[in-house]
């Protein structure tokens, strides 16, 4: 009886016969034509201040999908659960990510890692803060808001969060409320991470205003909560320089007393500067009012905001707060007034606001910053296996065959270094990501990964933006890694045309690719849906291998998140992708997900008909059989995938939540085909069909804990149900990370898994592993050990298997 083993971190598959063969078949053909220059996840963080607030947003190589996060509002370490969508596995399983943080003063300095606590990104700050999480329209990036630290000064601009209409409460605020938080537009390439505001803008002929109404005094009822607002239908910039010594709050942790008197002083001031006619000083304090948790200013604000904004020029913005005071207060006190001067505004606005670059901007200081980091893991483990078959009938002994082997003996080191030099007007970065890994074991497995090395510039003065070298895809079409160009141009307050040609980088492919395409952009707001619209080709050895043409589609508002994409291969006259995810949050924590995908596997391509190739070229088989007949093979070797979920998560108390979810998963089989005759084999080889597997069906129920015996420490308890085609399995797994101090981390891991198929036979394997890490300084060391117990039982065959590995490492941050 031939056995197959294949070992990785202590995960080990056994397999055998037919089903073996198939497995291994489709395994190897999905890892040869995925797209294997996605093996890294993680690409790149950026930090912003932005509604009175900082932004973290993380950017992925991959679609990935938002499933929940934990603790739910506060603490020093942050684990975000998402689902890789479109990456492939990675060629190094046992390799974890990092990703270290910009310089910047708005936030505690941190570092990303991934995997961790199973699937999730962990962000691991050096001190205590709050958070709000919230998936972006795009998929493919996550945005983490925070509290600015006191006297933070790495700000260009300061716009304003938008608040919820006043709700009494009859219960005192949570301990620890979340900061006020957005959904902002997410920043197309283009656009500055900040900008500086400046004068105002000429102010065209306008209706003359009726005088602004003082505030009705305030009559507190019951504590005033930071609840989560609702969004803007932009967000606006502050006219005004921000003031350092006059800022605003910099932590949701005021009391109801102290948010009403900077409330009120902020508007003492903005009604000062409107008598003295100074609009952008205004316009700065109204924000600075309307950036406050809810408060009895807050409607007033809103009112006021729009009508100077008017009388300032800005008409585009004076509308959307107008829009936005009727949406909130549709019964307040100046909501007739509101409807009249919103019907009062020009249907159009100047041209200059239409483009987006209606008033000078000034660079203000800039200075180069360089971060990142450098690290270096070893791995080690070794396999023992005994396999007992039993005799043939007749005979009384058994065999039993033993294996012992060091299966894993690598180094691993990344080497993550990024400059960047920004102003008011030009952002510019320089990127490089590499990692190298030196196998012990055989020489000949060693390879280089040069993930990202580019150059990247955005002006928001022109509305460009370039960048030019090895990257990622962001979407329009682009599947690969690439190396090349992407360019784009902002030509209207919402609109953007793209361009990108390049190289797909596919370290293990024997193909050279080449594309280009274009996309139009008109980019979402809030409540609104935004479009992207795209037509790419790419050629394979110079013959034509895609042509399609596709829509992405984007929208978000204060509670839901949605992204769908098609694209649609001309050449195959088929859907290459059809998906669809969806996030939805409620005011009282529940988040449900969804998401449902069909695409071809592997996307179509010449390449798939690579197994008939009978030792020829792509362009040898062309010449013999025809380019169509190429691709009809090629077409048939393409199986379709189709998968549905749906998850939720609910916080029961401030440390406990539950998760739950299900998902169904099939591959449809591939047809018949034969490989083409040559000089040296005339006679064609029949590749049989592939019959389809049928539909995999998985519940998964997860329960987190925070806090539990330690502040920052993490329980998660996993169950998942499997039912396959011929088989039913139960996953157990549980995780426990206890922080001591400000040094020390522990990880404690237990996995169990079981299986029982048709052929009567049962697999348990139990993997438990244990993980110490410490931290000094801008310097970190860790290491971890685990094992597996691996137990078969069948009629055919007893196996018995253990698996021990190592590794060990450090990390050195470069800031």
């Amino acid at each position: 009886m031939k056995i197959l083993v294949s070992t990785v971190r202590g995960r080990r598959e056994i397999r055998s016969g037919r089903r073996a063969v198939v497995s291994v078949l489709t395994a190897a053909l999905l890892a040869l034509y995925a797209p294997a220059g996605l093996a890294q996840l993680l690409d790149r963080i950026e930090i912003s201040r932005l509604n009175g607030s900082a932004e973290i947003r993380i950017d992925f190589g991959a679609q990935v999908q938002y499933l929940r996060h934990t603790p739910p509002g506060q603490g020093r370490v942050l684990n975000i659960f998402i689902k890789p969508i479109s990456a492939p596995p990675p060629e190094s399983e046992f390799t974890e990510e990092t990703l270290a943080a910009p310089q910047t003063d708005l936030v505690p300095a941190f570092t990303v890692l991934y995997p961790h606590l199973g699937n999730a990104m962990s962000l691991r700050f050096a001190q205590d803060t709050v958070w709000t999480v919230r998936p972006m329209p795009d998929g493919r990036s996550i945005v983490i808001v925070l509290p600015v630290l006191k006297g933070a000064r790495d700000v260009i601009v300061e716009a304003r969060a938008l608040p919820a209409p006043p709700k009494p409460q009859a219960q005192p605020p949570a301990p620890v409320p979340e900061p006020v938080a957005t959904p902002a537009v997410p920043p197309a390439p283009a656009a500055a991470a900040a900008v500086t505001p400046v004068a105002s803008e000429p102010a065209p002929t306008v209706t003359p205003l009726p005088p602004v109404p003082a505030p009705a005094p305030a009559v507190p009822t019951a504590p005033v909560t930071a609840a989560p607002p609702p969004q803007a239908p932009a967000a606006p910039e502050a006219p005004a320089p921000v003031e350092p010594a006059d800022a605003g709050p910099t932590a949701p942790t005021l009391t109801p007393a102290q948010i009403e008197s900077l409330a009120t002083g902020f508007m003492d001031d903005a009604r000062k500067a409107l008598a003295d006619n100074d609009l952008p000083r205004a316009i700065n304090r109204l924000n600075r009012t309307l950036g406050l948790p809810t408060n009895a200013q807050t409607e007033t604000a809103q009112a006021m905001i729009g009508e100077v904004r008017e009388r300032n020029g800005e008409i585009l913005k004076a509308r959307a707060e107008y829009e936005l005071y009727l949406k909130l207060y549709p019964t307040g006190a100046d909501a007739k007034r509101i409807q009249e001067r919103l019907a009062a505004l020009p249907k159009t606005a100047p041209r200059a606001q239409q483009q987006g670059r209606s008033r000078p901007l000034q660079r203000g200081p800039a200075e180069w910053t360089v971060y990142g980091s450098f690290s270096q893991y070893y791995y080690t483990g070794k396999s023992h296996i005994e396999v007992t078959t039993p005799p043939p009938p007749g005979l009384l002994d058994f065999t039993t065959d033993v294996l012992s082997l060091t299966d894993q003996d690598a180094l691993i080191s990344n080497l993550d270094v990024n400059a960047r030099r920004r102003d008011g007007i030009t952002d510019t970065r320089i990127v490089f990501r590499n990692t190298d890994t030196q196998n012990f074991l055989d020489k000949s497995r060693s390879y280089n990964r040069l993930y990202s090395a580019y150059v990247e510039q955005s002006d928001r003065q022109l509305g460009y933006f370039v960048r030019a070298g090895r990257q990622t895809p962001t979407g329009g079409g682009v599947f690969e890694r690439f190396d090349g160009l992407n360019v784009g141009y902002t030509f209207a307050e919402r609109w953007r045309v793209n361009g990108v040609a390049g190289y797909a980088v596919e370290y293990t492919s024997p193909f050279k690719k080449d594309f280009y395409g274009a996309s139009l952009e008109m980019q979402p707001q809030p409540d609104q849906i935004g479009l992207t619209g795209y037509v790419v080709q790419q050629h394979l050895d110079g013959l034509l291998n895609r042509q399609a043409i596709g829509m992405e589609a984007r929208y978000f508002d204060m509670h839901a998140t949605a992204f769908g994409m098609l694209d649609y291969d001309l050449l195959y006259k088929g859907i290459n992708i059809g998906m669809l995810q969806g996030n939805y949050r409620t005011d009282d924590g529940l988040n449900l997900t969804t998401y449902v995908d069909y695409r071809k596997v592997p996307a179509y391509s010449l390449t798939t008909a690579y197994v008939l190739l009978n030792g020829m070229t792509v362009k040898q088989a062309i010449s013999a059989v025809g380019i169509e007949q190429v691709r009809a093979d090629a077409r048939a070797l393409t199986a379709t995938s189709k998968l549905f979920s749906v998850g939720l998560t609910y916080p029961l108390s401030p440390r406990w939540q539950l998760g739950a979810d299900y998902r169904a998963a099939s591959i449809s089989g591939t047809k018949e085909t034969w490989t083409y005759p040559t000089a040296d084999n005339p006679d064609p080889i029949r590749i049989d069909a592939y019959p389809s597997q049928g539909t995999n069906h998985v519940v998964g129920l997860q329960v987190i804990g925070n806090n539990l015996m330690r502040t920052d420490d993490v329980g998660v308890v996993n169950a998942n149900f499997i039912k396959g085609f011929d088989y039913r399995g139960q996953a157990l797994s549980g995780n426990y990370v206890l922080v001591f101090g400000d040094a020390w981390r522990l990880d404690l891991n237990l996995r169990y898994y079981k299986q029982n198929n048709d052929a009567q036979e049962t697999q348990k394997r139990t993997s438990p592993s244990l993980k110490l890490g410490y931290r000094w300084g801008f310097a970190s060391i860790e290491g971890e050990t685990g094992q597996e117990d691996v137990k078969i039982d069948g009629p055919e065959r007893t196996e018995r298997s253990d698996r021990k590995y190592i590794f060990v490492g450090y990390r050195l941050e470069l800031r």
